[in-house]
């Protein structure tokens, strides 16, 4: 995975949501979809942008990728990032 350097994150919001357990649940579900693509996106977070994005390209008719978003969602993140990234230098 060739990152550019200097490729600025996306800014990012802090907003508070509230979720039910069934939310959680569905969350889990998409997690799971998510890992049998070989993305494992483990925070609340991610999931919760690679839904919203998955929901958006459904409403609009669009195709999409859940391969390609969930690569977006964990490149996106910093954390991931910069551990994705020590990875490579120890490779």
């Amino acid at each position: 995975m060739a990152e550019k350097k200097g490729t600025p994150l996306p800014k990012r919001v802090v907003r508070t949501i509230t979720l039910t357990q069934d939310d959680l649940d569905l969350l889990d579900g998409i997690e799971r979809v998510m890992s049998r693509t070989g993305q494992r996106i483990k925070t609340d977070s991610k999931l919760i942008r690679a839904s919203i994005q998955i929901a958006h390209c459904a409403l609009n008719d669009k195709a999409f990728d859940v391969l390609k978003i969930a690569e977006k969602v964990v490149r996106e993140d910093g954390r991931t990032l910069s551990k994705m990234l020590e990875k490579q230098k120890n490779s």
